[in-house]
């Protein structure tokens, strides 16, 4: 490198900053190789090959996290070992610059792109005095390897540099656009005095020559809440350029080469990466943490009291058979999730698959949502719950029988001769016995001992025989006439029935073809 750029300066007459375009280094390193002598230079050499760094132990990582994206700036490479590694040390940003470009360098590594965040010198303003609101999008790559455009809100305190984004898989709404205002006052814990936008129709109806007119929701909200508001021209950076720069920084950052799995996922993700790196790091300009300017800042803020009661997330009731009705089909659960009539679920659809939680939060099962409606969705391991033990299993059935001696004996019994198959086996027959209830499956379990019956199978057929007898028609009740034994008798008396076939047989035959057809009048 260092006889190339001496190439490209003596005999191409580049510029320093072509130089390091070309060759994707900074151009203090150009300026200072071009300045050495060559002996100066190998001496130079020999002092890096003896030298340890403390970035050392990280090497493997960031060579090949830089192999696979060539282009990660060294910003994101920073915020990338903090969320990779627990124990990554506090280093100085220009640290890690420092030891990306080594890395680049050793490695031949070119960076593909080059740019750098630009900061407008607007002159701060007092704690709490003026915050600034913008929005922006970027399509991320998914887990399942397709495209999904994601939309994010951004609010930015100006005196400290405290930031907060939310996100959302549609564009933003009047309606959306408030409800991402009051997560972002209680991220603040405050409210700021002023508010400055964009001239967006998320806010304004209609321009009006200065006079703005808001949209319906907005200004209704805007009368709810004591901060003023401002609206700047479109691509105004002197007026609103800070936020700008945040929604610059959240794409070149936050976003970059990050995978999309779902909505709730990448929020998360976004609060721990401004509790990490946003509002962690020492800002370019300020030269201050911003979450440590926003601990005084916070002070100065307006009250901020909820404004919306946090909708209940809707649940879904568990039918005894261990089911539930979600948009007209019905999905199995696991064994067990049936605890009495009150118990509930919750679902959550991410990338055509229906997430089903328990009461805290904890995910059921899986499974992906089907085409059309009226369809039963079973998932293999949905019915052969691990998490059930055999032990469990047998309790739950004899309880159900209330501990009768019949259930002990049945259950031994297919112990005995399935002895590879107790969990299936029991299993399969909870489930009929909760489907059917008690009292027909005392019935069918009566039926099976006396029958030495010892199969949950059977057990089904005979508790589904039962279903179906009971749909049988009666034998007509015997006439039961006034009058002596004759009457009875004629009473009695079942008039000859013919065969249907005669008459098939009849309207059937061909007519011989010297016969005239008749037809009907």
């Amino acid at each position: 490198m260092y006889y190339e750029i001496k190439r490209f300066r003596d005999q191409e007459k580049f510029s320093i900053q072509r130089i390091a375009d070309h060759l994707g280094i900074n151009f203090r390193t150009v300026k200072k190789y071009l300045e050495m002598e060559e002996e100066e230079f190998n001496h130079y050499l020999g002092s890096l090959g003896e030298r340890s760094f403390k970035l050392d132990f990280y090497k493997q990582f960031i060579f090949q996290y830089l192999d696979e994206y060539p282009d990660t700036p060294a910003a994101v490479m920073h915020d990338k070992l903090k969320e990779r590694f627990n124990d990554f040390p506090e280093v100085d940003p220009k640290t890690v610059y420092n030891y990306v470009i080594k890395v680049r360098s050793e490695f031949n590594i070119r960076k593909v792109t080059r740019s750098e965040r630009q900061y407008s010198a607007v002159p701060d303003l007092e704690m709490g005095e003026q915050a600034q609101v913008d929005f922006g999008e970027k399509r991320l790559r998914t887990s399942k390897g397709g495209w999904q455009m994601v939309y994010f809100f951004t609010m930015l305190l100006c005196h400290s540099r405290y930031k907060f984004i939310s996100f959302r898989d549609v564009s933003f709404t009047s309606q959306s656009a408030i409800e991402a205002h009051e997560m972002a006052f209680e991220f603040f814990r405050g409210i700021p005095r002023e508010i400055v936008y964009d001239q967006d129709t998320v806010f304004i109806h209609r321009e009006n020559i200065g006079d703005y007119i808001l949209t319906d929701i907005f200004d209704r909200y805007r009368l709810s809440r004591p901060f003023k508001i401002y609206f700047c021209h479109p691509g105004d950076p002197e007026s609103k350029g800070k936020v700008e720069n945040v929604v610059k920084y959240v794409k070149q950052n936050f976003l970059y080469n990050r995978i999309y799995t779902n909505l709730e996922t990448l929020n998360q993700e976004a609060i721990a990466w401004l509790n990490r790196t946003g509002n962690m790091m020492k800002h370019n300009t300020t030269y201050k943490v911003p979450y440590s300017v926003w601990c005084e800042e916070q002070k100065y803020l307006l009250n901020w009291h909820p404004l919306f009661i946090a909708p209940k997330e809707k649940g879904y009731k568990v039918i005894k058979t261990n089911v539930i009705k979600y948009r007209g089909n019905t999905y199995c659960l696991p064994l067990g999730t049936y605890k009495n009539d009150d118990t509930m679920v919750y679902v959550t659809e991410s990338d055509n698959q229906l997430l089903i939680r328990d009461e805290n939060q904890e995910t059921i099962i899986t499974h992906f949502i089907p085409e059309g409606k009226g369809q039963t969705v079973i998932n293999s391991s949905s019915r052969r719950n691990p998490s059930i033990k055999v032990n469990d299993l047998r309790n739950q059935i004899r309880e159900f029988f209330t501990f009768s001696s019949d259930i002990d004996t049945f259950i031994a019994g297919v112990e005995k001769l399935y002895p590879r198959y107790v969990r299936d086996q029991l299993s399969a027959l909870l489930v009929s016995c909760e489907k059917h209830g008690k009292i027909k499956s005392e019935i069918a379990l009566e039926f099976c001992i006396n029958n030495h019956i010892f199969s949950s199978n059977d057990f089904k057929s005979v508790i589904e025989g039962q279903s179906s007898d009971t749909h049988r028609q009666e034998p007509p009740p015997k006439i039961k006439p006034l009058g002596g034994s004759k009457v009875q008798l004629i009473a009695n008396l079942v008039p000859e029935r013919s065969d249907i076939k005669e008459y098939e047989s009849i309207f059937n035959q061909i007519p011989d073809k010297h016969e005239p057809l008749h037809t009907a009048n």
